[in-house]
């Protein structure tokens, strides 16, 4: 069972999308009634993939939630130098 919200919604209630999410398993959110993103739990992420769900031992979901070489590519390559910066 999946549950669908406008993204506006997503965003001005988001422990209330984690709740929905924790309780249905999926979350469908929706942008100008079209479909950008679909939030799962990770027992619904699991029976997704066929595997294991995220915190079993030797799964890169036991200490963090994004594979670490996806992570590597989403690190910022230049921090900002503050709000003056040019």
């Amino acid at each position: 069972m999946s549950k669908h919200i406008s993204a506006s919604d997503a965003k001005n209630n988001f422990g209330g999308l984690l709740d929905d999410v924790a309780t249905l398993g999926r979350v469908d959110i929706l942008k100008h009634g079209r479909l950008v993103a679909v939030v799962l739990s990770p027992q619904a992420l699991a029976a997704a993939i066929g595997g294991a769900p995220p915190e079993a031992p030797g799964r890169w979901g036991e200490r963090h939630m994004i594979a670490p070489e996806r992570a590597a590519a989403a690190r910022i390559v230049r921090p900002s130098m503050g709000f003056d910066e040019d």
